[in-house]
């Protein structure tokens, strides 16, 4: 992880990024949300962090500005091929709208979409 390193956040306060509430709706997590948009809008790993708290399933806090609910929405939309805009900005196959697991061109197709059109 060494994003963290570079992550405009790493003096702040982490107990800013972990609210006392688990309730994503709850005004004590919006106040939250308010005091670190500004960190993570000027934060140039905000991207890694979202993508590494996405990958590693982080269930608490707020990475990148999204919230737990937030990251278990973008997992789904992932999952139905439907990719994340700020996580998810690499190239996908035109095909099945897959992530590619390697940089590649857009509108190329994935292995497994080349292998079912042969």
């Amino acid at each position: 992880m060494g994003w963290q390193t570079h992550a405009a956040c790493r003096d702040t306060d982490p107990e800013l990024f972990f609210p006392p509430s688990e309730d994503d709706t709850s005004t004590i997590v919006a106040r939250a949300r308010i005091a670190i948009a500004p960190i993570c809008g000027r934060c140039p790993v905000a991207t890694e962090c979202l993508r590494w708290a996405l990958d590693t399933g982080q269930d608490h806090g707020l990475w990148a500005a999204t919230t737990p609910t937030d990251r278990r929405a973008i997992r789904r939309a992932r999952l139905a091929g439907v990719p994340d805009p700020v996580a998810d900005a690499e190239p996908m196959c035109s095909g099945c709208a897959l992530l590619f697991p390697m940089p590649s061109v857009d509108g190329a197709l994935c292995a497994a979409c080349i292998e079912r059109s042969a």
